[in-house]
């Protein structure tokens, strides 16, 4: 597995056609009063093939900085930064790994990528806005990232389900 940095030539809008994004949730983090607690929520969370070409385009979007994990030509997994700062915060647009790979350390692997652009790009906190489910936020908690109370309030606004989570750079 190699990761590599996304070049506009490099990624096509079918790229991600085949990428299995599902994810099966049987717990999610909800806020009560000033603290979150999980609950019992059953589903599975997937993209159509819309939203892969979609979320393909962007990552070759010149307002973003973004990696690929690759397994030979399949890509396995990809994040995607935005360039802007927000007040010292970079802005973890998405990390993702297909589900037949999790587990590997893929997701690690691009999250010191984003860490590494984020020190590059002099930005004091990496700042995401995640999916609320265990998994999910556990991923980020075992990168060290933590519920932050000063959110970016428009990303909180625009996703209200998601836990605004932050990680500290210097």
């Amino acid at each position: 597995m190699k990761i590599e940095k996304v070049r506009n030539e490099g990624v096509l809008d079918i790229s991600l056609d085949n990428f299995n994004r599902q994810q099966n949730i049987t717990r999610i983090y909800v806020r009560k009063g000033e603290k979150y607690v999980l609950e019992e929520q059953l589903g599975v969370m997937d993209w159509s093939i819309d939203k892969k070409r979609e979320v393909a385009h962007d990552l070759v979007d010149s307002n973003y900085i973004s990696y690929l994990a690759l397994e030979g030509d399949q890509i396995v997994g990809f994040m995607s930064l935005v360039k802007e700062l927000v007040s010292e915060r970079m802005i973890l647009d998405l990390i993702q790994v297909d589900m037949n790979f999790r587990g590997q350390g893929i997701g690690q692997s691009l999250w010191e990528k984003a860490v590494e652009e984020a020190c590059l790009n002099g930005a004091r906190e990496l700042y995401i806005s995640a999916c609320p489910s265990e998994e999910t936020i556990n991923f980020y908690r075992a990168m060290g990232a933590d519920v932050t109370d000063n959110p970016i309030i428009s990303i909180a606004n625009e996703e209200p389900d998601d836990l605004q989570l932050v990680y500290q750079i210097v």
